[in-house]
């Protein structure tokens, strides 16, 4: 396999992955994390840490047991103590290597228009120039529902994205993705992974015991990634100097490979802005080839047959085929009520230009 020519990188660490048998936090796990960044930044390869695990230091700290249904005020607390705990942890340890650490916390909100992406991603910028190593979890304390990433997984794609990573390498407590549930007779590990032709291969059916995600949320953001030129690695934590095996370029764990080259700042962005869409599109069939060629064209208006929203100019939405099968996203460039005057019609400017269209993989 070879060498990875990582330069920047987000390891996402699970919370299974930082506990102990006793479901306490478990100091080694982050010092043995800490020593092989250590080893990165001499390197001078840049790393951002996506850590879980604050909410089962609270319940550590306050002698509870996690229950089957946590109510939001009842996460609050939880997150307030344990991130607390948790970041202390990882500051003793990044201080044996004589590095700064710095916590992030976010929700959803933070990626919503460009101008929250744009301030996270200058915090991000700043720290990493100063050789700072970010910490980020995601802000469990004010997130209500509707705020909530679907697990840390998510948010590590976000952070990957953003700051435009080589890679994503996704430490858990498996060793990576097999092709049957683990613990099936005949279950094999996928060394190698191809989005575009071995999701429909494989039968999903583990998942952690006290995170929020599991392998199929690991699977679509690497998906996500993949299509941005970004790949991942998903990895057992503990395993002897994963990370530092993986950037050999040894065969660790299994590797989702990137469908495309790296994506601009402004497609980073849209790529992350599925969750925020305002409204939709449906295209004609020339249309719907026309955006997913490899370099997409721009959205006319006359290749447009229907839309559903109220959305504005600069709003996200979904572009959809003849079939009602999203294609992609992108930024309109007017509101319904002109979109809806031109629909069908020549000679009006593009509804979505093609710099601001990020295509989904089928």
């Amino acid at each position: 396999m070879q060498k990875p020519s990582y330069t920047t990188i987000v390891v996402k660490i699970g919370t299974n992955a930082l506990l102990t048998p006793q479901n306490t936090l478990d100091k080694g796990a982050i010092a043995r994390l800490m020593r092989q960044i250590a080893s990165f930044k001499k390197n001078k390869v840049k790393v951002t840490i996506v850590s879980s695990g604050a909410m089962a230091c609270g319940r550590s700290r306050l002698g509870r047991r996690k229950s089957a249904v946590e109510s939001v005020g009842e996460r609050q607390l939880l997150a307030a103590v344990g991130q607390v705990e948790l970041m202390l942890n990882y500051r003793a340890a990044a201080q044996q290597h004589q590095l700064i650490v710095a916590q992030v916390l976010a929700t959803k909100e933070d990626f919503r228009t460009r101008d929250h992406y744009a301030n996270m991603r200058y915090c991000f910028d700043a720290l990493l120039r100063e050789g700072v190593i970010p910490i980020v979890n995601e802000n469990d304390v004010v997130a209500v529902e509707e705020l909530m990433f679907t697990d840390n997984d998510q948010l590590a794609g976000l952070v990957a994205s953003m700051i435009g990573a080589d890679a994503l390498i996704i430490l858990s407590n498996i060793d990576g993705v097999f092709d049957r549930p683990i613990g099936e007779k005949g279950a094999e590990l996928i060394k190698t992974f191809h989005p575009a032709k071995d999701m429909n291969r494989i039968r999903i059916g583990h998942k952690s015991s006290f995170g929020r995600g599991g392998m199929q949320a690991k699977l679509e953001t690497a998906k996500l990634l993949s299509a941005q030129g970004i790949t991942t690695h998903i990895a057992n934590a503990g395993a002897a100097d994963v990370l530092l095996r993986i950037q050999r370029g040894e065969a660790v764990g299994t590797t989702i490979l990137p469908t495309h080259s790296h994506l601009s700042r402004t497609r980073r962005w849209l790529a992350s802005s599925a969750d925020h869409r305002c409204g939709s599109v449906a295209v004609d069939p020339g249309a719907g080839k026309a955006l997913s060629a490899d370099q997409p064209a721009n959205l006319l208006p006359v290749g447009i047959r229907s839309l559903e929203g109220a959305f504005q100019k600069g709003d996200i939405v979904s572009v959809l085929d003849e079939k009602g099968t999203m294609i992609g996203i992108g930024m309109a460039a007017y509101n319904h009520s002109i979109l809806a005057k031109c629909m069908g019609k020549r000679g009006h400017p593009p509804f979505i230009r093609a710099d601001y269209f990020f295509p989904f993989l089928s």
